[in-house]
C-alpha cells in the first residue's frame, strides 16, 4: 500500500444540501436536540471551508421558515419547494447545476421522505452522495432508520457529523484542525 495523507472528501469539490429543518416540522421530530445540534455544526463547517449550502423548505406557507435554532451561515441560498426532492423544484436545479460539485453531503427531515426522494435522485444522476445520519429525523427513529438503509441500499454514503469534518482534512496538522475539534465540544 502507498503512504496516504490526502483528505477522504475534497472540499473545493463539496456541497451541503439542508433540507427542510422547518420551524413547524421540527417539534414532532425524533431526537430533535441531536438534529438541531449537528446540523450547526456541518453549517459551521460550511462557513469555514466556503462550501456552499442549499437550503430548503417544503411548502412554507404551512410549515414555516427554517427553524430560528438552525444558524444558517451568510452564504446559504434557500428555496422554497413543493415537492419531495429537491430536484422538482427549477429554481433549485438551476443553482444546482450552476455550482457544478461532485460531492453532495445531504442532511436535514424527514429522512424517508423528502431526504430519501432528494438522494435517489442524486444517485440516479451520478453524483457522490453523503448522507449525515446524526443530522438527518424522521417523526419516529424506525422511520429514519428505514429511510437510512434503503439509501445506503441504492449507493448512498451513509456518514456521521464528524466523519465529514474529519473527511475534509489530512490529519491533526491543518491549520483548521483547533477549529473543527471545538465545534466538536460545544
Amino acid at each position: 500500500m502507498k503512504l496516504m495523507n490526502e483528505p477522504i472528501l475534497d472540499k473545493n469539490n463539496s456541497l451541503y444540501i439542508c433540507i427542510d429543518l422547518q420551524a413547524k416540522l421540527m417539534p414532532s421530530m425524533d431526537n430533535l436536540d441531536t438534529l438541531i445540534k449537528k446540523s450547526n455544526i456541518l453549517l459551521k463547517t460550511s462557513e469555514i471551508y466556503d462550501i456552499p449550502v442549499l437550503v430548503t423548505e417544503q411548502y412554507p406557507k404551512g410549515l414555516g421558515a427554517t427553524d430560528e435554532r438552525v444558524m444558517l451561515p451568510k452564504h446559504h441560498k434557500l428555496f422554497s419547494k413543493d415537492h419531495f426532492s429537491v430536484f422538482a423544484t427549477e429554481d433549485f436545479v438551476e443553482e444546482f447545476n450552476n455550482l457544478n460539485k461532485k460531492n453532495i453531503i445531504v442532511f436535514g427531515a424527514e429522512t424517508h421522505v423528502c431526504v430519501y426522494y432528494s438522494v435517489y435522485h442524486l444517485l440516479q444522476n451520478g453524483y457522490n452522495v453523503y448522507v449525515v445520519a446524526d443530522a438527518c429525523a424522521s417523526r419516529t427513529d424506525n422511520d429514519k432508520q428505514i429511510g437510512l438503509e434503503q439509501m445506503r441500499k441504492l449507493g448512498a454514503n451513509i456518514i456521521s457529523t464528524e466523519m465529514v469534518l474529519f473527511g475534509f482534512i489530512e490529519g491533526s496538522k491543518v491549520p483548521n484542525f483547533k477549529d473543527l475539534s471545538n465545534l466538536l465540544k460545544n
